[in-house]
């Protein structure tokens, strides 16, 4: 066989071997999110939701159920596309009667600041050590700022020095809570299940907001 031969040959081994290992990941991350999900649906009493399997591989299911008499569901999205797709995990609650109140929380970071200073919105509570934190945007800064309490401000905090660089969001009648990346991490599963009390508690403060 000539060098060229070989040369070209062992480049598509190597190319087969590469595509192997990466599928045989992927499917191990999907199963281990599939089994996390299934455990988080045992504790917390909910339903587990299925997808179908595509090639071989099993998307990660939904997780629904009720928390505090209202809908909950654990789900994943993604934003973006091709190569800026990004891969979210979540866990939202309904709001029963959604009167229009808004918020949203991100990490501050570097790009937040350069943003802020350019003059998008960020609302400042009164706690230097949330704001310094927390990008913080609402449609009623001042009801925003009461809607915080000190509880939900500390398990925010506490989320965010755990590694976390997820947002929260309260807006189209749904409080949602969301991370980058897959719920093959455990750990992070247990950090979102650990935040069914704030977005329950920001639910029902949506639902009393009057504009």
């Amino acid at each position: 066989m000539a060098p060229q031969s070989l040369i070209l040959f062992a480049f598509i081994a190597l190319f087969l071997v590469a595509v192997a290992f990466a599928l045989l990941a992927a499917r191990r991350q999907q199963r281990k999110a599939v089994d996390n999900l299934t455990c988080l649906a045992s504790r917390l009493g909910f339903e587990v939701n299925r997808k179908p399997a595509r090639f071989g591989f099993e998307p990660p299911p939904t997780v629904e159920g009720r928390y505090r008499d209202r809908p909950v569901q654990f789900f994943n999205y993604t934003t973006g596309s091709r190569k800026n797709r990004i891969y979210w995990s979540a866990v939202s609650a309904n709001i029963g009667n959604d009167n229009g109140f808004t918020l949203e929380l991100a990490p501050e970071n570097f790009l937040t600041r350069i943003v802020t200073a350019l003059g998008m919105q960020d609302i400042t509570i009164g706690d230097p050590v949330f704001d310094r934190s927390f990008l913080i945007r609402s449609n009623n800064a001042a009801y925003a700022a009461a809607a915080l309490l000190p509880e939900i401000r500390a398990r925010l905090l506490s989320k965010r020095e755990q590694g976390s660089l997820g947002q929260l969001t309260v807006k189209a009648g749904v409080v949602r809570d969301a991370e980058i990346g897959a719920f093959d991490d455990a750990a992070r599963v247990d950090r979102m299940a650990g935040m069914l009390e704030v977005i329950c508690d920001l639910a029902e403060v949506a639902e009393v907001y009057k504009a």
